[in-house]
């Protein structure tokens, strides 16, 4: 009986969890990236006197970070990540093995990522809840949302943690490209690990999600 309403659970997370269309301005590889060193602002297209364009590519071997190419084939500069998006002509890197998020700036001939606050990505991701790997307890959380509703959370490390190779289960309630935001729809349990391990150095995270009224 408990292995067929944890099924149910699972099954109900699977249908309801699915993500609607991403917000953002994804930059997926093969896909150009345009930066105008006059205004300091990244786009995907227009046109400028002094403009820089970049293709996108993704480096072959462990972690595919992104890697950004002039048109004469020359490579201008590498991410830590390996998924960027373009909010309001800033270029964010996300550092899915890391749960974290960078902005990518241009100074002196050189592109530097700076790690984002809590209060820049609000203003990035405005209708989602910040909930830190520090906040789980006995490396599990429980998460509130009002009945009949969805919500989306960002789950940021600000631990030594490491994530590469982690997954949730069920999958469909991660965004495809962004392994922080969730959306949650229904209430449900969610494990966050490195396929089925649960060590000391790859701990498994368990998320509950709870309905309330109000």
């Amino acid at each position: 009986m408990k292995k067929i309403i944890v099924f149910f659970v699972f099954l109900i997370c699977f249908v309801f969890g699915i993500n609607s269309a991403n917000a953002y301005e994804g930059i997926l590889d093969g896909y150009q990236i345009i930066y105008n060193p006059t205004t300091k602002v990244f786009s995907t297209g227009g046109m400028a006197p002094s403009r820089i364009v970049m293709t996108k590519k993704t480096s072959a071997g462990s972690g595919g970070y992104s890697e950004y190419y002039l048109p004469n084939g020359r490579l201008e500069f590498t991410t830590g990540g390996n998924f960027e998006f373009i909010d309001n002509g800033k270029l964010i890197s996300v550092h899915n093995a890391d749960l974290k998020f960078y902005r990518i700036v241009y100074e002196d001939g050189k592109y530097i990522e700076t790690l984002l606050k809590d209060s820049d990505l609000k203003k990035i991701f405005p209708d989602a809840e910040i909930i830190k790997i520090s906040q789980f307890k006995d490396n599990s959380i429980t998460i509130n949302k009002k009945i009949f509703t969805k919500k989306k959370v960002l789950l940021i490390n600000d631990t030594n943690g490491y994530f590469y190779k982690y997954s949730y289960k069920p999958k469909m309630v991660a965004d495809n490209y962004i392994a922080s935001l969730l959306t949650l729809k229904m209430p449900c349990k969610i494990t966050f690990a490195h396929y089925k391990d649960n060590s000391k150095d790859n701990p498994k995270y368990t998320i509950f999600v709870k309905n309330i009224l109000k």
